[in-house]
């Protein structure tokens, strides 16, 4: 497969399980009790995780005859850019969470009983919609540091 749509492909993989576990990690907040709660969301971190370093193994299995070797003492500079888009990305979701953050106690008091797995779906595709341009410039960069 070509490097470019490789890439791509990863992070259309990348985008939907961060989607996913955020929406979970949302709707995880109407569990019954707080034992639960840490547990699931723990839990879904550590798919997540899971996912991303599965998504980034593939992409090193593939690209292992193209690559150059690689000085542990240098970070490349596309990896670099990853860190501070995602930086960004973090920062930017702080005001939704702190403004956010009466929302399902506001939904509750109007009797609806479970508010954050109504408030999961919209989480979910938010934070995909924000992570989706932050990977897509990653795996453009990956590709084109194949091609230096």
């Amino acid at each position: 497969m070509e490097p470019l749509r490789l890439a791509r492909a990863l992070a259309v993989v990348d985008i939907a399980a961060a989607g996913a576990a955020t929406g979970l990690a949302q709707w995880a907040y109407d569990l019954p009790t707080r034992r639960r709660r840490l547990a699931a969301q723990v839990g879904l971190g550590l798919v997540f995780g899971g996912a991303v370093a599965a998504s980034d193994a593939v992409w090193r299995r593939a690209t292992a005859d193209r690559a150059r070797p690689v000085d542990p003492d240098v970070v490349p500079a596309h990896e670099t850019a990853l860190a501070l888009r995602h930086l960004g990305l973090s920062a930017a979701g702080i005001p939704v969470w702190v403004l956010g953050r009466g929302l399902p106690e506001r939904m509750r008091r109007r009797g609806l009983t479970r508010p954050n797995r109504l408030l999961a779906l919209p989480v979910a595709l938010g934070w995909a919609a924000a992570a989706a341009p932050v990977e897509w410039a990653h795996a453009r960069d990956r590709a084109a540091a194949l091609d230096l």
